[in-house]
């Protein structure tokens, strides 16, 4: 292994780096479940925390087997420690300077690199 992923100072450097190109904000929306009279599972996604991130715009598929396949329109970096879990939804604020309010539903597992998180996402039409 790399040394300098062995080094707590170095690794602060690594991922403070990666933050440097994350020119874009967006935020968590937590995932919850309720059931309603009839017994049936009401999700709801609520605003979270808010985070600056990068986002690469590209369409792609990830096969899991022959019957299974993800599809993405976005991938999405996340700084390290930024807390977010599959079944969020994340929305982007802020994309290249402007102002927009695009919500995605996370589509591939989160990825956990050492100066950043990433994952694949698509765009909720609501």
């Amino acid at each position: 292994m790399p040394e300098v992923w062995d080094n707590a100072t170095e690794l602060d450097k690594l991922r403070a780096a990666s933050e440097i190109h994350m020119p874009d904000d967006g935020q968590r929306l937590v995932w919850s479940v309720s059931i309603d009279s009839v017994g049936d599972d009401i999700e709801t996604w609520t605003a979270g925390s808010t985070t600056i991130c990068g986002v690469e715009t590209h369409e792609g598929r990830e096969n899991k087997s022959e019957m299974t396949s993800t599809y993405y329109e976005i991938t999405v970096r996340v700084p390290y420690d930024f807390v977010i879990d599959q079944k969020d939804h994340f929305k982007i604020t802020l994309f290249k300077g402007q102002t927009v309010d695009w919500e995605y539903e996370i589509t591939t597992p989160i990825r956990f690199g050492v100066a950043n998180k990433r994952f694949g996402a698509r765009q909720v039409v609501h």
